[in-house]
């Protein structure tokens, strides 16, 4: 499967440029955190808490009889 993803391509950067961008990114970065700041950390918890969910159910013991958690819950 090809899956798409975001690029950046940069031409090569000095110092000062490189200095620059990483201002530019961290003034964004917060600006998209003052307007979305809440639902984020919302949504980032809910993330978390599924993942947790993922690795606590894909605990395989080597037990095949083990029983399968509820996927759905």
């Amino acid at each position: 499967m090809n899956r798409r993803h975001a690029h950046i391509h940069l031409p090569p950067l000095d110092a000062g440029y490189a200095l620059t961008l990483v201002d530019i990114f961290e003034r964004a970065i917060e600006a998209v955190w003052r307007a979305h700041g809440e639902r984020m950390a919302d949504l980032s918890n809910l993330r978390a808490a599924v993942q947790r969910r993922r690795n606590f159910e894909q605990v395989d013991d080597n037990t095949p009889d083990a029983p399968v958690g509820d996927v759905d819950s």
